[in-house]
């Protein structure tokens, strides 16, 4: 196999970048990045034998001649235009797109290709951590729960995580959020409930937010009931965020290009010794049955998660299923028998 990642040298990139040479070796990589000589300078730290290329999401030409040669392309840079998964579905091969907010997929569910026939694109979205695994996590409980109680996902984060500007961005304009919770509608990161997570957590408050992955789990399931959780291991910062929240500054991050500066500066404060613990735990919940997942960092999550995904598509030969997300497609047990020790899954 040969794995493609468009904007490899990013701060999740390159995570994709070390989990493709975890699991299939150096020369299964190529680093894609706009600035050539970046990718070759991040490709060498890595060893002699990835190679890299030329890729500018806002170019067809430049995705074409990327994509030559290559079996799948993991997406881990924002497009505008679904570019990548059109030349990927004419090219035969798949692609895998981390980005969590999932505009593509709204956007291009139903399209055709021009002079395909009727063919339509083809693409995994929203496949990481948080939408990702999460999503195969909450199919799991409903496909074994034996009641219809409410469904609960709830991610624990650590505040001193090596996120970037535009993840810190995302996830704090989620926050602001108004939610729906008990037919009615709630400020986002209000209110709150307790889950217990694997050590070294253990039990934890958290608040509600209103997460995308929601919305496309509670239509594909029939079931309104599903509700994402979260909060950071330091409880002051997440009063200071509840705070920030209720004076109306989290709106900023809502807006296109809204609160960049604030989130720029805030990634770029977080000057972190190397053996910073970065560990996050992930839950899902359906009465008595849980599922609880432990993985190394957010971003080592979802790089995980991506690459197992991809190489099952790979696995099953050329795509056919559309746009869709990841758990329409697969299931937790498949994707974590892929990642295998690098995470820790118990189930009760």
């Amino acid at each position: 196999m040969k794995f493609l990642v468009a904007g490899g040298t990013g701060a999740v990139g390159r995570h994709v970048c070390q989990e493709v040479v975890r699991t299939l070796g150096p020369q299964a990589l190529v680093v894609g990045d706009y600035k050539l000589p970046r990718a070759r300078e991040f490709a060498r730290s890595i060893a002699e034998s990835v190679e890299v290329a030329a890729v500018d999401v806002r170019d067809p030409d430049s995705v074409s001649r990327a994509t030559e040669g290559v079996d799948a392309v993991i997406v881990a840079v924002r497009q505008f235009e679904a570019l990548v998964q059109t030349v990927c579905t004419e090219r035969g091969i798949h692609s895998v797109d981390i980005v969590p907010d999932t505009p593509l997929a709204r956007s291009v569910l139903a399209s055709e290709l021009p002079g395909s026939g009727g063919r339509q694109l083809s693409g995994v979205v929203a496949a990481g951590l948080i939408p990702g695994l999460s999503g195969l996590m909450v199919r799991q409980v409903i496909e074994e729960g034996l009641d219809s109680r409410d469904i609960h996902v709830s991610l624990l984060q650590r505040k001193n995580g090596t996120a970037g500007a535009a993840g810190i961005a995302d996830m704090l304009g989620l926050f602001s959020r108004p939610v729906e919770y008990q037919e009615r509608i709630v400020g986002g990161f209000t209110v709150r409930r307790t889950a217990t997570f694997p050590p070294p957590f253990g039990q934890r408050s958290l608040r509600l937010v209103a997460f995308p992955e929601a919305a496309d789990l509670r239509a594909y399931f029939k079931n309104e009931h599903i509700h994402y959780w979260t909060a950071f291991d330091e409880e002051p910062f997440n009063m200071t965020i509840g705070m920030l929240n209720r004076i109306g500054v989290l709106r900023r991050f809502r807006e296109p290009g809204g609160g960049a500066t604030l989130a720029a500066l805030l990634a770029r404060g977080k000057k972190l010794p190397a053996n910073t613990e970065e560990s996050v735990a992930l839950i899902a919940e359906r009465g008595e049955t849980v599922v609880r997942l432990s993985m190394p960092s957010d971003y080592a999550g979802t790089a995980m998660a991506a690459v197992a995904m991809t190489r099952i598509l790979v696995a099953n030969g050329a795509p056919d299923y559309g746009v869709v997300l990841p758990f329409q497609l697969f299931t937790l047990q498949q994707v974590m028998q892929q990642i295998g020790e690098a995470a820790a899954l118990e189930t009760e």
